[in-house]
């Protein structure tokens, strides 16, 4: 079982469909911003273990290196929810806005 959740600085649709977007590798409604690649960053120096939960991937970034400031989504483990009330502080903390798949909420 697991849990998704993704983040982002600003974008032009609905949360829900910028959410839903990014399932099927759509980022054209994102803007590339500083505050979202400073938040990935954090995650991993906070929670190594994350990277392998973290999109987009290494790989992807290959293919399109700005998305790493476009967006962050996590899909957390049972175990990696404990990290949640922090990584949700974090966003915050930077300005950044969301979406739970889980809840089906904005963030």
């Amino acid at each position: 079982m697991s849990s998704d959740f993704a983040f982002w600085k600003r974008s032009a649709g609905d949360p829900e469909e910028v959410f839903d977007g990014l399932a099927e590798g759509d980022t054209r409604d994102l803007v590339v911003s500083p505050d979202v690649l400073r938040f990935r960053e954090k995650l991993l120096t906070r929670w190594p273990d994350v990277e392998d939960v973290l999109e987009p991937s290494r790989f992807d970034l290959e293919e399109e290196p700005d998305d790493a400031g476009k967006y962050v989504l996590l899909t957390l483990s049972v175990r990696q929810l404990d990290y949640l009330p922090e990584i949700l502080d974090m966003a915050k903390r930077g300005g950044l806005v969301g979406f739970s798949g889980v809840a089906g909420e904005p963030i």
